[in-house]
């Protein structure tokens, strides 16, 4: 255990000591508000939510509007928290697969389960945005097919509502009866810092093409029209969230030796799609490719076809001579059997500097890419298999952060 470890372990001690509270909730009123906020910034966010739900001051501290920002650009700097979405197929069928969280990424990382208001078999994430997730709830019925969507803070519980997306405006007149079959739908999840605004993409391809933006706080969708042409088949259901602009990596055609990638964007101020540099890649294998936000800027993780992993990153927003590549090693050094046709995801970049990731859906592995060394994290509690997804906290409400401005 490192000495900031050992510090916030002890900060923990401290604060969820019942012995301590009575002293503590009465000398708070001594210090000055700013003092209060930025100590209170400080803790980790469950002793946060402990604080907030057993004192009034921590209740005031957490409603002053100066908190939001200070809290998120401490959470911004830490190491995530991870969601973890259960997969085990020896279930039965109609019961709904468990989602869990981890608190910590590293050995004394504690492991407990999340409950959303509404379980499915069929539910996916759409994506998650200042401590929040936004899951999708399939509803196929009829001549239509549509998802509910829920906004959920997973730490505290509440959740906000969103109603199906609006049928086709100009509907085909004889639709095929496997019409869905090849509906290709994704969705996407953000906050734009200059409208204030949180907003749920819905983008229809191949049959039916279309595009529905809505705005949380509203009551209807907005039919945007089509996307371009050349947005094909998305390659990942969640959209990278950069500068305000969701971001997926599609196959726009065929070339020589396999599919042709390309990186769209979709600006939710502007609600405008534009097409983003891509990054040399060397050679790709097409199943593994992916992209993510590395230090506030949009990344891209590929296996090429040598079964390196190379990460790249770019380091000027929308600028294609900014690309650099950031890491490249070969996964296939690690101390354990691996092939390039076992699941082997990226999770983050840790803030010391070691990579997150995750091997066959059952192991959290970091590396450390100066000295080329893996490390199996041994979390307790973790299930037998499952899928991982970062995920920065937040003491607020879910409706508390549709009114707050980051």
């Amino acid at each position: 255990m490192d000495a900031e470890e050992a510090r916030e372990k002890k900060r923990v001690n401290l604060a969820d000591n019942p012995s301590n509270r009575a002293m503590v909730q009465r000398d708070l009123y001594l210090l000055p508000t700013e003092i209060l906020l930025e100590i209170l910034s400080r803790l980790p966010v469950m002793s946060m939510i402990r604080f907030k739900s057993t004192s009034r001051a921590g209740r005031d501290l957490i409603a002053d509007p100066r908190f939001p920002q200070m809290f998120h650009n401490r959470v911004s700097d830490s190491n995530p928290c991870l969601i973890l979405f259960e997969l085990n197929h020896y279930v039965v069928s109609s019961q709904p697969r468990q989602r869990y969280l981890v608190d910590r990424v590293d050995c004394s990382g504690r492991v407990r389960k999340i409950d959303p208001p509404r379980h499915s078999e069929g539910c996916s994430l759409v994506g998650d945005c200042n401590g929040l997730l936004c899951f999708s709830f399939p509803i196929i019925g009829g001549s239509s097919r549509s998802c509910s969507l829920l906004i959920y803070n997973p730490l505290v519980g509440d959740a906000v509502t969103v109603p199906p997306a609006n049928p086709p405006a100009n509907p085909p007149a004889n639709p095929p009866a496997n019409r869905f079959l090849f509906q290709f739908e994704v969705y996407g999840f953000g906050f734009h810092p200059r409208t204030g605004e949180f907003k749920v993409v819905r983008i229809v391809t191949v049959a039916d093409p279309s595009v529905q933006v809505f705005t949380v706080g509203t009551t209807e969708w907005r039919n945007k029209g089509a996307p371009p042409q050349q947005f094909g088949r998305g390659i990942e259901q969640a959209g990278a969230l950069v500068e305000g602009s969701l971001h997926w990596v599609t196959d726009v055609g065929m070339g020589g030796v396999g599919p042709i990638f390309g990186i769209f964007s979709f600006d939710l101020a502007d609600e405008m799609f534009e097409e983003i540099p891509h990054p040399p890649f060397q050679r790709l294998l097409s199943h593994r490719y992916c992209l993510f936000v590395l230090n506030g800027c949009l990344s891209a993780v590929g296996f090429v076809e040598t079964g390196h992993l190379d990460i790249w990153v770019m380091e000027q927003y929308r600028v294609k001579e900014s690309w650099v590549k950031q890491f490249s090693f070969d996964p296939h050094s690690a101390p354990w059997p691996l092939n390039i046709s076992i699941s082997i995801g990226f999770m983050c970049a840790l803030k010391n500097g070691e990579i997150l990731l995750q091997y066959n859906d059952s192991v959290l592995v970091c590396y450390d890419p100066v000295e080329n060394r893996f490390k199996t994290l041994q979390i307790s509690g973790l299930p037998c298999k499952f899928r991982a997804l970062p995920f920065l906290p937040s003491p607020f409400s879910a409706k508390a952060t549709m009114n707050l401005q980051f």
